[in-house]
């Protein structure tokens, strides 16, 4: 499958055809934290934030024979204000799952950049890209990325950015009311039709404040919030960027 890891790593890559056992066209994309269901790329930059605390993100798009390159941009989140050391691994899958390359780019603050070159021969197929935050680690840990693929083997379908929409699913309640079952794990489903619900029984309904800024109105019961989503991490505190209320959670 893979041809020459040691001169992959270091030269570039070459990868046969891989055809995947699942479609990539999708008519949005978002920050998938699923290896099974990655979020297909558009042309330009695809941005997200990465975070120790959720797990890696997922891209895909599919190719064609030809040149490919992959551009990355990377910058470390701070502590306190302070600048902190961050290295993000930006690791190539085949649609089995089979790891096909790594490469490691570091941030200790500034942005960081990377440029990934390599060749797809025939047949046609797609290819994942995993972008993995920092592991073990104490306190929360990641940044903020661009990613990009250029060359006349990139094709990108139908897939179109995210938008307001992107909120549905399912987080872990990080901040919790004194109304709320918080003695154990506690979960809350934003839902499409603009509702949500925990799993202790609560129900309310969330509204797009700000659609440009992913800014959201949510309202359970008595508990009001104001949130801005940071896709594949959560909503956090609009007064406080630094409090993550509703953590993503990352599927089984």
């Amino acid at each position: 499958m893979w041809y020459a890891l040691a001169m992959a790593t270091a030269l570039g890559w070459v990868l046969p055809g891989v055809l995947l056992g699942f479609g990539i066209a999708a008519p949005a994309a978002a920050q998938s934290l699923n290896s099974k269901a990655p979020t297909p790329m558009v042309a330009g930059e695809n941005h997200g934030t990465i975070d120790s605390m959720v797990g890696p993100h997922y891209w895909s798009f599919k190719f064609v024979p030809g040149k490919c390159t992959i551009h990355v941009q990377f910058k470390s989140m701070g502590l306190f204000g302070n600048p902190m050391k961050a290295t993000m691994d930006i690791v190539l899958h085949s649609g089995d799952g089979k790891v096909l390359g790594t490469r490691s780019l570091t941030s200790n603050g500034p942005v960081a950049s990377l440029d990934w070159p390599g060749t797809f021969t025939p047949p046609p197929g797609a290819l994942i890209i995993e972008l993995r935050p920092p592991g073990n680690t104490l306190v929360r840990s990641g940044g903020d990325y661009a990613l990009s693929v250029t060359g006349d083997a990139v094709r990108f379908g139908e897939a179109r950015a995210a938008g307001p929409e992107q909120v549905v699913g399912t987080y872990a309640v990080m901040v919790c009311p004194p109304d709320f079952d918080c003695q154990g794990s506690l979960a809350i489903r934003f839902a499409p039709d603009g509702t949500v619900m925990t799993t202790d029984g609560h129900k309310g309904t969330w509204k797009v404040f700000d659609p440009a800024e992913l800014i959201y109105s949510v309202v359970v019961g008595r508990d009001r919030w104001s949130l801005k989503l940071v896709p594949g991490r959560g909503l956090f505190n609009t007064s406080d960027l630094s409090v993550v209320v509703f953590q993503a959670v990352r599927p089984n």
